[in-house]
């Protein structure tokens, strides 16, 4: 009996110590570590613990957060239970303090809908009451003209005041119509950004003592990246380059990231916990046209698209919670019967779907690099690009030309950059300025460069390039059955620079790939062949305000009665009439 008594004395204690300490922390995001298509958020907050169990609530959470990914950390003594996430659909309200202001005025509006609405039915039903009483004589009664003058009177300025006021009520009515559906779009609207963000990481942890401790609270979430962009520019041929290295950042988490501190990577974040497997390493000839297949040298596992899918459906449903507090059922189609489309906006429900943020494959060095971005940055939740200086390099360079005239007469100046490994790049597009001018716009691909890399500057207006036909010299002739085209082109390069160039300069003769057909090589001023694709490529050197020229002619037979096409056409568009 008295062990009974003494359990039933301590059983108040113990429940006492079984008390959870609840918090709810609003915490800033402080650093972001940014990768290609996803990003790591780091919170740190100073945080009071009390004895015992505490339940940390870390709201205002990003909805696209990995829940495998969520880290916490402390520097004080405790035994972490558990950690966890989970939707709060009551969040939007609390974070946003306009929902609230926008309910009560929907609500005051609905109020005034209400009264508008009693008032008009009162003057309705009256106005059937003096139609259902027109009738003055009342059966046999008989009436004086004075007396029917009177009543006849009295229905005509009653019914026009009645009609008026219905006039002025319906009126209001449209009105405060669509006042009501503007402030409901506001308030879908509002929760539809909010809920964005209405995630919640969710600490249990046990605490020896009462202490405040500086907690770290790391996950990565989707729908944030950055991708390379640069700005090339050179003042002379004799003179080196400046790259400036830049980063289009966008941000679509939920979460806005004010003067936090960002780090760029080129990491995949989403790595296997399983150690990779290595595959055979084939080596074949890089073709531009061609996609790589097989296996891959190491595909890590990812579970975000899962993760990101369960997101999706997550918002989803809290902006249908939202709509359907704002909407009654069957409401929107009476008051769309009621007003016409000009005065009434029908508001759908809003939903997520796939990110907003076009994304592309792009190869990249497996040595990861990272920038540290030195100023505080800041980005809105948004999906649009935000431009971030990552480096200014002076790089010294070569330079060179390259003109196709059979294609293009124009000639195309090179960058040559030996080492480039060292600038850390990856691909993305480059605008182009030379002498102080904007050039184009180019692109810097490091996928199978050799260890110089060629950087596009635009046509070089200064180097003239000319190619035609020498008419004296070819010929079309016609003996028995065989027909016997000869060409003959003249190629003339003219350096107006002050400083000397060295060019390339590329063209062609034709395959044959029909016994019928012979092609025979009669002139190409010492120029290089490609016996497999029939191209002929000079290297040139040529002084200031020097003129070099080249030719290159060959001859085709063919039977007679053969159709056989030897200029090549390019297809535009035109006005047609």
């Amino acid at each position: 009996m008295k062990k009974l008594q003494i359990l039933l004395l301590l059983l108040p204690f113990y429940g006492m110590s079984q008390q959870v300490n609840r918090q709810v922390i609003k915490t800033n995001i402080d650093e972001v570590k940014l990768y290609l298509t996803a990003g790591q958020m780091t919170h740190e907050q100073d945080i009071k613990l009390a004895q015992g169990r505490n339940k940390l609530i870390f709201s205002g959470i990003s909805a696209y957060a990995d829940p495998q990914s969520i880290q916490f950390s402390a520097e004080s003594d405790y035994s972490l239970v558990s950690v966890s996430t989970e939707m709060d659909f009551l969040a939007a309200e609390e974070f946003n303090p306009r929902i609230s202001v926008l309910k009560d005025s929907l609500e005051s509006l609905q109020d005034e809908q209400q009264f508008v609405s009693d008032e008009l039915d009162s003057y309705l039903a009256e106005k059937a009451v003096l139609n259902t009483n027109r009738d003055l004589g009342g059966g046999n009664q008989s009436l004086t003209v004075a007396q029917i003058r009177e009543a006849a009177d009295f229905y005509r300025k009653r019914t026009l005041a009645i009609n008026k006021e219905i006039s002025k009520l319906k009126k209001k009515q449209r009105n405060l119509g669509v006042q009501i559906e503007d402030t409901r779009y506001q308030l879908v609207e509002l929760n539809y950004n909010e809920n964005q963000r209405s995630n919640q990481v969710i600490v249990l942890l046990d605490a020896a003592t009462s202490t405040t401790m500086k907690s770290t609270l790391r996950y990565l979430v989707s729908d944030c990246g950055w991708a390379a962009t640069y700005d090339l520019s050179a003042d002379d041929l004799n003179q080196g380059i400046n790259l400036k290295y830049k980063a289009q950042v966008y941000n679509n988490t939920g979460n806005d990231w004010s003067d936090v501190k960002l780090t760029l990577s080129t990491a995949d974040p989403n790595l296997s916990a399983a150690h990779p497997e290595l595959s055979p390493w084939y080596l074949n000839r890089y073709n531009p046209g061609t996609k790589s297949s097989g296996k891959k040298y190491y595909a890590p596992e990812s579970n975000q698209v899962d993760f990101r899918q369960q997101a999706i459906s997550n918002i989803n449903q809290a902006n249908e919670r939202a709509y359907d507090n704002y909407y009654v059922q069957g409401e929107l189609q009476e008051q769309k019967n009621r007003f016409d489309d000009n005065n009434f906006k029908l508001m759908q429900q809003k939903t997520v779907g796939n990110q907003g943020v076009k994304l592309i494959n792009i190869e990249i060095s497996e040595l990861t690099t990272e920038f540290d971005i030195e100023a505080p940055f800041s980005c809105p939740a948004d999906a649009k690009p935000y431009m971030v200086n990552v480096k200014d390099m002076d790089i010294p360079a070569t330079f060179s030309h390259i003109t196709v005239p059979k294609l293009d007469r124009a000639a195309f100046l090179l960058a040559h950059i030996a080492d480039w490994q060292e600038l850390e790049l990856i691909p993305g597009p480059t605008n182009v300025y030379f002498g102080g001018q904007y050039v184009g716009m180019s692109r810097i691909d490091t996928r199978n460069v050799s260890d110089t890399l060629s950087l596009s500057f635009g046509r070089d207006e200064k180097v003239v390039v000319m190619r035609k036909l020498k008419k004296e010299m070819s010929t079309k002739r016609v003996a028995g059955n065989t027909k016997k085209e000869s060409y003959l082109y003249e190629i003339a390069v003219r350096n107006n620079r002050s400083a000397p160039i060295r060019i390339e300069v590329f063209d062609q003769v034709p395959i044959s790939q029909s016994n019928d057909i012979s092609v025979l090589v009669d002139e190409i001023s010492e120029g290089e062949q490609d016996a497999l694709t029939g191209e002929v490529k000079w290297k040139l050197d040529i002084p200031p305000a020097g003129v070099q020229g080249k030719e290159i002619g060959y001859t085709v037979k063919y039977p007679k009665n053969a159709n056989i096409t030897l200029k090549r056409y390019r297809t535009v568009s035109a006005a047609y009439f």
